[in-house]
């Protein structure tokens, strides 16, 4: 079924390239029109020097036609244009014979000596004292009118087709916006309403007084204080991924070294995995990088992304671990941990805004990932993942370096 506006979309389309083709056919047809004027004017002329003369005295004013004198005893040539050497004058000589005969006047006809060849004849009648001496004919091909037909056609078809299919694709790219966009508020609705609808159901409770157990409002109070966090959490994840995408945020590259990333890093994340009886490493290679030239602030953010969403699912006793390679003036980083892996099912979708597997941590937004793919894109640099499930995940991601 097609919509009104689609529908009238089209029709206008559709008229404009009929309006189109037929500006352009009508403007070869004009163009036409005025060369069989110009060859009745030059056919009037020869007709009046022959009269007057007997020959032309200015062949050069005839430019690409050739000029026939015929009498009753033969046809002349009096002036023959090297391209219509071949011009079949003498099979169409009846034919001319017969129009004068008629009509005794200064005329031009199109005929087709050749398949796809157009060959224009002007002819004018030669009197002298009121005495008809016979006639003289001017021929000029246009063999390219056929060939401008059929290319003006076929370019108005070709520009009609590229129109109808820039007009298809951007109504499929708006609708796939638009659901984007619908999915993309659905996601955040689900998001803050879970904390919402908790926040509200025990603050309810609360006002009613239905609760007198130290313990109980204890635990209440704190449900509301994680939920209070995961809501400001969510809502400034999805602030933070607005200005990515919308380039509202500012990549500063400059020349960094590397202590000043990774001491930060190092410092808030041995305590919190000796914490979780986890163990957390920077191997050496990430020391000797050489100096890199990226905006340290959203390296730390894309590798706490990346350290944060390892703690969710590497179980007490695993590990951690940092490293480093260079190769071709830049270094890929290297974020490895011994948790459960991601699934093949999963595996494409991870950096998709929202998305969550069966198993993923409940707190989660599913918006980290997300972010960390548009620090990459804002920095202009690559990531990607390897894992096997069971076994563990490494998230790879190349920063440009300066040579020493």
């Amino acid at each position: 079924m097609i919509s009104d506006n689609k529908a009238e979309r089209y029709v206008q389309i559709v008229l404009f390239y009929c309006l189109v083709l037929f500006v352009g056919l009508f403007s070869i047809y004009f163009f036409q029109c005025r060369i069989h004027m110009d060859m009745r004017d030059l056919a009037q002329n020869a007709a009046t020097e022959i009269s007057e003369t007997g020959s032309i005295s200015q062949p050069e004013q005839y430019l690409t036609c050739s000029v026939f004198y015929q009498t009753k005893t033969g046809t002349e040539p009096l002036h023959t244009y090297y391209g219509q050497r071949q011009f079949p004058f003498q099979k169409y000589t009846d034919l001319y014979s017969q129009y004068y005969d008629k009509q005794r006047s200064v005329y031009a006809l199109p005929f087709s000596a050749q398949p796809f060849a157009i060959v224009v004849v002007a002819g004018a009648p030669v009197f002298r004292d009121n005495t008809f001496l016979g006639e003289v004919y001017l021929t000029q091909s246009l063999e390219y009118i056929p060939f401008v037909l059929v290319s003006y056609a076929l370019i108005c078809t070709l520009l009609y087709i590229v129109v109808i299919y820039s007009v298809l694709t951007q109504r499929k790219s708006r609708e796939e916006v638009e659901a984007i966009y619908h999915q993309y508020i659905a996601n955040i609705s689900h998001e803050l309403k879970t904390p919402i609808a908790s926040i509200q159901a025990i603050t309810e409770t609360l006002s009613e007084g239905l609760v007198d157990d130290e313990a109980t409002l204890s635990r209440y109070y704190g449900i509301i204080s994680r939920e209070s966090r995961l809501l400001e959490h969510s809502v400034l994840q999805i602030i933070e991924l607005s200005k990515l995408q919308d380039s509202r945020i500012t990549f500063h590259k400059t020349e960094v070294e590397p202590e000043e990333i990774f001491s930060l890093i190092q410092n808030r994340y041995v305590s919190r995995c000796e914490d979780l009886g986890l163990l957390f490493s920077i191997e050496k290679s990430i020391w000797n990088l050489p100096k890199l030239y990226t905006d340290a602030d959203r390296v730390i953010q894309l590798l706490e992304i990346l350290l944060d969403n390892a703690l969710k699912f590497v179980e007490e006793g695993g590990s951690i671990l940092l490293n480093a390679t260079t190769k071709y003036g830049q270094a890929t980083i290297r974020v490895n941990d011994t948790g459960r892996g991601i699934s093949s099912d999963d595996l494409p979708h991870i950096f998709e805004r929202f998305y969550k597997s069966e198993v993923d941590n409940p707190t989660g937004s599913g918006l980290g990932l997300a972010i960390a793919n548009e620090i990459i894109y804002g920095l202009h640099e690559t990531i990607w993942v390897q894992t096997e499930v069971g076994k563990g995940t490494t998230f790879f991601f190349t920063v440009r370096t300066i040579p020493a």
